[in-house]
């Protein structure tokens, strides 16, 4: 202390206007006036309570100079002029379990995302709207681009057809070959001409087919010596014998066949299943018509023949073809001008209609069979008689067999 009253001493002290710049300690935690000074901060919660706050620290307004750059806080002199992006960022981590989720419930994380954690989750309903979104236009174009692409390919049905068809190909090919190269080589053929139309074929007592027109092609014979029968309930034919060398066509054989002769029978009464005699007689008659002959003389001899039509049908026998063949030689000789019918006709079974219809479709096929014979077709017409007309009585087996039958008439 100076004593020199010269100079004066310090003032007196005046406590009442002095900031004390210690913070005093608390005792018992209990409140001071210290807990009231904030020097620019916000309150600061309880130590325990950190885990429970979002950042809640106000930023400074940088007047928008920096967009999206955020200082925190500090004296606004404190605040950068120029950008330093690593301090732009808030380290602040909020405890996932403050928000109720994770990343991972939004599936993979993606590109940096991964460090973010969304605040909310949108309704079922939303989410699936959003999941659910169209196709966008670049989208849309690459779907176009490889359906086209696909249409554009060829089907496999296509393959499928081509492999099939390729197959059949190579199977035709092969039994050509199997045929000219093989069979045709260890085997021959030969021609029958002549034989009755109707008549059946055999070789070595093996049926082998049948003549319907007179001449029949015999193929695949083995080589050697083959015997050749015709057989015809009305004709008699020699046996014929051949003998075949492998891969060489011999001489067409000529049928030696002669009418078999009525020989006690009855040519004016037929029972049922009399066919064979019904032919014999007609054959008979045809042979013994003179020369020159009437029209009605020749009807008589036609109108003898049983064609034995199967039960519903219009198609001829084969065993009758020879009988029709024989009888349009005759109808070819009658004078010029001359027109015969030949009607259809049938027993009383079955209904008036449908009988019709099968009488005219009988005398039909009978008809085109003698054009084919060579009669000229405007000689022919037909008609049908259904039921109408019965010459037996259709109280018997044998009158409806017998009313079963072809009829010629004469027109003109």
């Amino acid at each position: 202390m100076n004593d020199d009253p010269k100079i004066p001493g310090p003032p007196p002290d005046d406590f009442s206007k002095t900031t004390p710049n210690i913070n005093p300690g608390r005792e018992n935690d209990a409140p001071t006036d210290w807990d009231k000074t904030n020097y620019n901060f916000p309150k600061q919660p309880a130590a325990d309570d950190w885990g429970k706050t979002v950042t809640n620290i106000k930023p400074i307004d940088t007047g928008q100079q920096d967009f999206g750059k955020t200082f925190y806080p500090g004296s606004q002199g404190s605040v950068p002029q120029t950008p330093e992006w690593g301090m732009t960022e808030a380290n602040v981590r909020v405890n996932p379990a403050d928000i109720g989720s994770t990343p991972e419930d939004f599936g993979p994380p993606a590109g940096g995302y991964d460090k973010t954690t969304p605040y909310f989750r949108l309704p079922e309903a939303e989410r699936a709207k959003y999941q659910d979104l169209p196709p966008t236009p670049a989208e849309k174009a690459e779907q176009e681009k490889r359906e086209q692409q696909e249409k554009g390919g060829i089907p496999l049905w296509v393959w499928a057809a081509v492999a099939l068809f390729s197959m059949f190909l190579f199977a035709i090919a092969v039994l050509l070959f199997v045929y000219f190269f093989i069979i045709g080589e260890t085997h021959f053929e030969v021609t029958v001409k002549g034989a009755p139309a109707g008549s059946r074929i055999l070789v070595d007592d093996v049926q082998w087919g049948t003549s319907k027109e007179g001449d029949r092609r015999l193929t695949n014979l083995e080589p050697g010596k083959r015997v050749i029968k015709i057989v015809h309930p009305n004709f008699e034919c020699r046996p014929m014998e051949v003998i075949g060398q492998a891969g060489v066509t011999p001489e067409p054989l000529m049928a030696r066949c002669t009418p078999v002769e009525v020989k006690g029978e009855d040519c004016g009464v037929f029972r049922p299943g009399e066919f064979d005699k019904a032919e014999r007689c007609y054959n008979m008659a045809l042979d013994a018509l003179p020369d020159p002959f009437t029209p009605e003389q020749l009807v008589n001899a036609l109108n003898i023949l049983i064609i034995n039509f199967a039960s519903g049908s219009f198609e001829i026998p084969d065993e009758r073809l020879a009988a029709l063949e024989k009888g349009a030689g005759f109808i070819k000789r009658v004078p010029a001008g001359t027109v015969l019918e030949v009607g259809g006709h049938t027993d009383n079974v079955g209904s008036d209609a449908s009988n019709q219809t099968l009488s005219e479709n009988r005398a039909k096929a009978v008809r085109d069979k003698l054009v084919s014979y060579g009669v000229r077709a405007e000689m022919l017409q037909t008609r049908g008689y259904g039921s109408t007309k019965p010459k037996y009585d259709n109280n018997t087996e044998e009158g409806k067999f017998l009313n079963r039958r072809i009829q010629y008439y004469v027109v003109r």
